[in-house]
């Protein structure tokens, strides 16, 4: 069977298009669950599972349940800014090892050096070390 389905962005049939389109003929009667298994590749318990939410909830139930949520382990916003500041101000012209380990010390604030450094170059804040070119040959 070959399916065609509305292309979604950059002319792609994504994964839940084609889901979408081989449960709405599921549904339909025009495909049984065994060969909707195969053509998702999915087992057929799942395909029961994903017809009941299909039928319940229309396409919507397709899509992840996290999705648009901010992620549990993500910065908070106001904690970035805080560090933003501080580098600026108190701790200017410090390298971002020497931040990270300046802010764990005196201002409570436990952060990685690979995470100060993102939070730093998003603000703009380059290193403040100026980095030579690598010699060619020692």
């Amino acid at each position: 069977m070959i399916l065609s389905a509305p292309r979604g962005e950059k002319g792609r049939i994504t994964v839940q298009d084609r889901r979408a389109l081989v449960l709405t003929r599921l549904v339909a009667g025009k495909v049984d669950e065994a060969e909707a298994a195969l053509l998702l590749g999915l087992s057929p318990r799942s395909i029961r599972r994903l017809k009941a939410r299909y039928i319940e909830s229309g396409p919507a139930s397709l899509t992840h349940g996290n999705r648009g949520r901010r992620p549990a382990h993500a910065l908070d916003p106001a904690l970035a800014e805080r560090v933003v500041g501080l580098a600026k101000t108190t701790y200017a012209g410090c390298n971002d090892s020497h931040l990270a380990e300046l802010l764990a010390e005196r201002e409570g604030i436990s952060l990685s050096r690979a995470t100060v450094q993102r939070v730093l170059r998003r603000a703009g804040i380059k290193s403040p070390r100026r980095h030579r070119a690598p010699c060619y040959r020692s």
